[in-house]
């Protein structure tokens, strides 16, 4: 990383404009970001929780977090009601000069700029702020401290909506929302959560109505910080910046064009004079030996999806300079055909690809890229055959002794009987554990390599991430080391972020290629929670039962409702889903498969877990709870723009102990009966709670009819309504 010298001349005769604008999440273990904001504010800190619904909680978290990195802090108490009193009062005045610099947490924006700002003056406290901003104090703030920075400030909307529905100025209908902000940071337009969240397009949409010419989008956990017209990045992630000087907007039409993207690293420089980046010494041009991409991208990944972006500038940074410059990515309503394409050009001797390869992963500069963002309708039909179905085999047929292994919860929390049951499938190891689900994935790992250990099995943490992946793919031990495994765990967490590691940059990885050689061999591959959803071809990524039948498939996880996106694809035999019953989740198990014209749903019981045997067709019940399998009538779904049906629906229960053979429909029943129809009456029971909703005036729109075949198994037909998706 690059010293912070770098932007602290020896000597200033004028007082330097200092701040930290933070893209949300900040981690309270991110020493880098609280060092430099404690050596920009002199050690001294006020706190504003003004954006919080619950200021009170999120002050006293973040004056935790300050206090532990070394500040003197002060929660300021201007917030909810008394904010039109506090900004006029002399004594919080007088605490917010004393500290000299101020920090505004996230929450909604609006909610600063109305304590600021009244009637359309300036309070004495947006004075005070002014002159110790002027004065060289820090002003600092993140996610909705960020947002409020530029004078043109995001209020909501997702890039997906943005993109095909444009501006509105009504919170209730879909679209991008915009207003005045603070002003603060006079360089360009400000937006959050930016990577993580998807954001160009909203970006690049507010900038094309407002005529703001120049874009930072910040990702989490990362600050840009400034100093006079010097800024650095310094954080986990990095900042967007977009250019739209040589731009072609033509918003009627809902297209983008022409626009340049640049990707700041940690340690990188950018003069906010005349906008030159500067990449931390550490990085250089991309050899010829680490050249990895030489086609586009072949993955049906969601273009406003978490780093898809990211991922694609990656690509073709890493790519073949003379045979692949251009690469896109789509993001598509599934019920209708509308959507956007994100296109990304690498320009001859404009763009510029730096690198630098630490020990944790892939750094990259990606400077001066032409991007286009357009809205287009594809074919319904075409858009239904997207090619989600399809098992990655590799061309090798499964061992007999192949099986799959899909717990609804980690193992760590079954009892012990049923942790017995799970070491029993082991054998004698030792077993890998892949935790790149996790966001603490070296602590999640060691959990489980104890848990193994403690039961007598030898388990090694593989110690792949999303960020070392590809080092990976380029070190045959360890990938042979992979694929000779006996036993492979897949912890649970985030499914997102597993299909991106194994699936990266939207290529099947070395790593992923290698899981699935051991698996063909004969290996025991177990999936613990959400990585079971990412096992199969298609993915339930987000989403409750009641979104999913009353707004149907999202784009992206900015919208409300079932979203569905691109899974591994080991697990051919339908869709599944894990912590089924405390979650409530079968009928978002049931909305899944049949808008995604799927015939199987498998949905794991907590404390329990699935045997896939035979190519995964014959599927066995361990544990404490058992499954439900969802069986779709394709012949009698019926999923229109205004109304979700779904008819004669069948559902089965299979207590521990029983199996299935999902091409036959033999069943083996050996599970207590009444045990298993009280665990089927719970789930069924959720289905019928979480159909409906709180809200009164919903209830009548969704209709649920359900018949009893026997004590294990049911029909349902579902119907509703559909409702237009909020932000």
């Amino acid at each position: 990383m690059t010293s912070s010298a770098a932007l602290s001349p020896s000597a200033q005769t004028t007082p330097v404009r200092r701040m930290a604008i933070i893209g949300g999440r900040l981690e309270d273990d991110n020493r880098a970001v609280y060092r430099e904001m404690r050596r920009l504010a002199g050690g001294k800190i006020a706190i504003f929780p003004t954006a919080s619904s619950e200021p009170v909680e999120v002050g006293e978290e973040t004056d935790a977090a300050f206090l532990s990195h070394g500040f003197k802090t002060d929660v300021i108490p201007v917030y909810s009601e008394n904010a039109h009193q506090s900004a006029f009062d002399p004594e919080i005045l007088a605490r917010i000069e004393a500290a000299g610099s101020v920090y505004f947490t996230g929450g909604d924006q609006a909610k600063i700029v109305a304590s600021l700002l009244q009637n359309g003056k300036e309070t004495p406290l947006l004075k005070t702020i002014k002159r110790l901003f002027k004065g060289g104090g820090l002003l600092a703030g993140s996610s909705a401290g960020a947002a409020m920075m530029s004078k043109i400030m995001i209020l909501g909307g997702t890039s997906f909506e943005s993109v095909v529905h444009g501006i509105t100025d009504d919170p209730d209908e879909p679209g991008l929302l915009v207003g005045k902000g603070m002003g603060f940071f006079p360089h360009g337009l400000v937006d959050q959560h930016f990577i993580k969240r998807g954001r160009l397009a909203r970006l690049v949409v507010a900038m094309a109505h407002t005529g703001v010419k120049r874009g930072f989008g910040i990702d989490e956990n990362t600050a840009l910080l400034v100093e006079g017209n010097k800024a650095r990045i310094c954080g986990e992630y990095g900042v967007i910046f977009i250019d739209t000087r040589r731009a072609k907007f033509d918003q009627q039409a809902n297209q983008f064009e022409n626009f340049r993207i640049s990707y700041l690293d940690d340690g990188d420089l950018i003069d906010l004079k005349n906008y030159v980046v500067t990449a931390a010494e550490s990085k250089r041009r991309v050899r010829n030996s680490e050249i990895a991409y030489r086609a586009p991208v072949r993955s049906k990944r969601n273009a406003f999806g978490a780093y898809a972006v990211y991922d694609l500038l990656a690509r073709l940074v890493l790519g073949d300079q003379a045979n692949y410059a251009t690469d896109s990515l789509t993001a598509i309503d599934p019920k209708t055909g509308v959507g956007a394409r994100v296109v990304l050009d690498r320009v001859k001797r404009s763009s510029r690809c730096l690198i630098s390869t630490p020990d944790d992963g892939l750094r990259m500069t990606a400077v001066n890229f032409r991007a286009s963002i357009m809205k287009q309708t594809v074919d319904p039909v075409v858009q239904s055959e997207r090619g989600l179905r399809s098992a990655r085999s590799f061309g090798m047929d499964l061992n007999e002794r192949s099986r799959l292994v899909l717990l609804g919860s980690s193992p760590i929390y079954f009892d012990k009987r049923e942790q017995q049951e799970i070491i029993s499938l082991v054998g004698e190891g030792p077993v890998g554990v892949f935790a790149a689900a996790s966001s603490e994935a070296r602590r999640t790992a060691e959990a489980h390599v104890d848990f193994f250990r403690n039961h007598g099995v030898e388990a090694v943490d593989l110690g792949i991430t999303i960020d070392n992946v590809e080092y990976a793919a380029r070190n045959p031990e360890q990938l042979d080391r992979i694929a000779s495994m006996k036993c492979i765990f897949m912890c649970g967490g985030n499914q997102i972020r597993l299909v991106e590691t194994l699936l990266h940059r939207g290529e099947e990885s070395q790593v992923l290629r290698a899981i699935a050689s051991a698996y063909a061999h004969g290996a025991t591959l177990i999936a613990s929670s959400g990585a079971v959803s990412a096992l199969s071809g298609i993915m339930i990524a987000g989403g409750s039962t009641y979104e999913a039948l009353r707004y149907g498939v999202a784009s992206d996880l900015g919208h409300q409702g079932l979203v569905i996106q691109e899974g591994v694809g080991l697990f051919d035999s339908g869709i599944a889903d894990q912590n089924i019953m405390t979650a409530r989740r079968l009928g978002r198990l049931v909305v899944a498969c049949a808008e995604e014209n799927e015939r199987y749903g498998i949905g794991v019981c907590e404390e329990s877990a699935v045997i896939a045997a035979k190519s995964g067709q014959e599927l066995t019940a361990i544990g404490r709870y058992g499954f439900v399998t969802v069986e779709t009538d394709l012949t009698h779904d019926d999923a229109a723009d205004t109304r979700f049906m779904a008819r004669n629906v069948k559902l089965n229960m299979y207590g521990p102990g029983d199996r299935v053979n999902l091409t036959t429909g033999h069943e083996v029943r050996m599970a207590e009966t009444e045990e298993t129809k009280r665990v089927f009456d719970t789930l069924i029971d959720g289905l019928m709670r979480e159909g409906t909703s709180s809200d009164p005036s919903a209830r009548h729109s969704v209709k649920i009819s359900l018949n009893r075949t026997s004590d294990l198994s049911a029909t349902v037909d579902l119907e509703c309504a559909r409702e237009e998706k909020d932000d």
